[in-house]
């Protein structure tokens, strides 16, 4: 007999081997304290990292033509074939034939 949803029968209908699963109490230990400098040979010493410097804020290249003149243009399927062709909006009224 297969329940519905059981975990107990494959989707084939087959009865499931049970693997025993056996449990590990997790190990907590106290994580040390995470440091971003550089340590070398000696443990005592420490190079530390300047922050990057700020730089001035350039303004994007203004790209709007290119939605204007997209407008003109439409994206179809060839005639008989699998690709993708761009038509001028003028031509839709053409596209497979």
């Amino acid at each position: 007999m297969i329940v519905k949803g059981s975990m107990n029968y494959d989707q084939f209908g087959r009865k499931r081997k049970k693997k025993a699963i056996k449990a590990k109490k997790p190990d907590f230990k106290k994580q040390s304290a995470k440091s971003f400098a550089k340590t070398s040979k000696k443990p005592s010493k420490k190079t530390i990292y300047p922050s990057a410097k700020p730089t001035e804020y350039k303004t994007p290249e203004d790209t709007s033509y290119k939605k204007e003149i997209s407008k003109q243009y439409t994206v179809s399927i060839a005639y008989n074939k699998g690709a993708y062709q761009v038509i001028p909006k003028n031509e839709v009224k053409d596209i497979g034939k």
